[in-house]
């Protein structure tokens, strides 16, 4: 999904740097933004995150779990989103995953949802099959539309088709000149439903946060 979403938007300018886009997770999602890209940033997230696990549910090791968020959230930070998440179900197994990107720049008049969807659903390493649903959605932070289909990507080595979900809602802030896009994806058609509500229900919570203020230091540098 990263790869695929920057590539859709290579001539789009990076997220603005003066506020966080926040989403308000409950206990299925587990946040793995990072903001230096670093491994050893992304294992202490990882290792925080695996901590949310009770230990006697889990169906994977704990050691192999927070490996794998830890790939999860530096694959994602590639593409450069501003928040980036996964849902997990209580034994450790992965169900989809979420990244948000903004779109934008200083003194340049945003387009409309209208002009703007074609760019929004466009990959370049998958195609969609039969019709997308598509929605207009009137959010708290402003108008958005939602867009879900099925999309068909090819394996390594040409190997058949490896298909998925992708939800996505491109988000009109209320005063802003950016815009938000949000996707999410799975590859369990049998809880289409399940997971497709859990992001719905997560996009009303959506807000922007004020970045906070770097900590000062002395002439020297020592912390």
């Amino acid at each position: 999904m990263e790869q695929e979403r920057q590539d859709s938007t290579a001539s789009s300018p990076g997220p603005e740097d003066d506020y966080l886009v926040d989403l308000d997770f409950d206990d299925g999602w587990l946040g793995l933004t990072l903001h230096l890209g670093i491994r050893a940033e992304a294992r202490y997230i990882a290792a925080e995150r695996v901590e949310q696990f009770a230990p006697q549910r889990l169906s994977v090791s704990r050691a192999a779990l927070q490996q794998e968020l830890e790939k999860r959230a530096l694959t994602a930070y590639k593409s450069g989103p501003v928040l980036t998440a996964a849902a997990y179900t209580e034994g450790g197994v992965f169900l989809a995953e979420l990244s948000a990107f903004a779109y934008g720049e200083d003194g340049v008049q945003r387009p409309s949802p209208e002009e703007y969807l074609p760019r929004l659903v466009r990959w370049p390493h998958a195609k969609m099959q039969g019709q997308p649903r598509v929605s207009d959605v009137q959010l708290p932070l402003g108008p958005a539309v939602r867009f879900q289909a099925v999309l068909a990507e090819k394996r390594r080595l040409g190997r058949g088709k490896k298909l998925s979900e992708a939800l996505l809602y491109g988000v009109w802030p209320d005063g802003r000149e950016e815009i938000l896009v949000v996707e999410a994806r799975w590859f369990d058609f049998e809880r289409t439903d399940e997971l497709a509500d859990l992001v719905d229900g997560l996009m009303p919570t959506m807000g922007l946060l004020p970045v906070p203020a770097e900590p000062a230091t002395d002439a020297s540098g020592e912390h």
